[in-house]
């Protein structure tokens, strides 16, 4: 009697396990072969929703195809969401987890780009406190200060210790946004030699506001469509014959100096000195500058 209850309540627990696996709805079906049956485009949602994922940390191809590296990511996602079974079947639970991750993770890319971008401060103390200068890409702008800005009293302040330019109309923060100066030591690839590059501090006034400009001497030199040197062309040591220079490119070009510092838009815009002596600005900032400042207006650099 008593093997006959034991073998029942075995059987009993079998049958609730295979249920519990039989159970889930999987994305490719449970088949000997693992063979996908399924729309190759919720495979592809499936890989876009696991590639979210910062915790599991996993780069999948979006390809829609289920395979053996797709199964394995979703195993790691079970394991690291403690989902059981972790069979690497997407059925009711995973699917619950994989929606409430995603939707969680929309709410604080919300939240984080509602706190960060440019005009949802109602003032620039507010954003001064809530933004950390130094480290943050944040751009703050006053619309009503910039629509006076074209006949209004205006100077630009570049300050090298925060990596910061601000645009003042009428004594007041109407941009504030990142930019990149002078580095103090400089890598020249070609050389291989550090130089001192730092954008020098001082007071300017605009020389020149050219929208589409090539520099005349950092650039890149081709020979027969291939690239052979990049940066300064006065240290090139090789043959001019056959060859061609391209300028780097300097969008929005405002010019302090005639040694060839100014402001001027780039890709490149890091929380660091790196460039030779002029301030990149994000492309965006660039155009409302150039847009709003005119020839003399006053730059000043400081630290």
């Amino acid at each position: 009697m008593k093997k006959v209850l034991v073998l029942a309540l075995v059987l009993i627990a079998l049958n609730t396990q295979a249920k519990d696996i039989t159970s889930i709805s999987d994305i490719c079906d449970t088949t000997p072969t693992q063979e996908c049956k399924n729309n190759p485009q919720d495979v592809k949602l499936l890989q876009k929703m696991l590639n979210s994922d910062k915790k599991i940390n996993v780069k999948l191809d979006v390809d829609g195809k289920w395979g053996h590296k797709t199964k394995q990511a979703v195993i790691k996602f079970q394991k690291t969401h403690h989902i059981s079974p972790t069979e690497g079947y997407v059925g009711y639970k995973t699917k619950r987890a994989l929606k409430k991750y995603v939707r969680d993770s929309k709410k604080y890319n919300r939240k984080y780009a509602k706190k960060h971008t440019k005009n949802c401060y109602r003032c620039y103390a507010e954003f001064k406190h809530n933004v950390n200068l130094k480290k943050s890409y944040a751009v703050y702008t006053d619309k009503q200060l910039l629509a006076k800005a074209k006949r209004a009293r205006k100077k630009i302040v570049v300050d090298v210790s925060e990596q910061r330019v601000r645009l003042y109309v009428n004594g007041k923060v109407a941009l504030d946004a990142p930019c990149t100066t002078g580095a103090r030591h400089k890598f020249e690839p070609n050389t291989k030699i550090y130089r001192d590059k730092h954008t020098p501090l001082g007071t300017y006034r605009i020389k020149e506001k050219i929208a589409n400009k090539r520099s005349t001497i950092f650039g890149d030199i081709y020979k027969n469509g291939k690239r052979i040197y990049h940066g300064d062309r006065r240290k090139y040591r090789g043959s001019w014959k056959g060859v061609k220079f391209v300028g780097a490119s300097l969008n929005h070009w405002m010019r302090l100096t005639s040694g060839g510092i100014g402001l001027h838009a780039s890709k490149y815009v890091k929380r660091y000195p790196g460039t030779n002596g002029c301030i990149r600005l994000p492309y965006s900032v660039a155009h409302t500058l150039f847009a709003k400042v005119d020839k003399n207006t006053v730059v000043k650099i400081v630290r």
